[in-house]
């Protein structure tokens, strides 16, 4: 996360994540925080994913 990005400007992204899901998530010039959210009954780890919440009003301008 860059030094400018205050945490109260990350919203959290719906649901829980695979480590191997998260690189169909995360895109260039987006800051993100990623915490530990438990595992599934196989063991698998499970993450949260917040995002910056500035980065929904940039795309916001983009979509048509």
């Amino acid at each position: 996360m860059h030094a400018e990005t205050d945490p109260t400007e990350l919203m959290r992204l719906p649901g829980l994540y695979r480590a191997w899901e998260l690189a169909q998530i995360v895109q260039a010039e987006c800051d993100y925080r990623v915490e530990s959210a438990g595992e599934t009954a196989d063991g698998t780890q499970l993450f949260a994913i917040y995002r910056d919440s500035r980065f929904e009003a940039d795309m916001a301008e983009v979509r048509p």
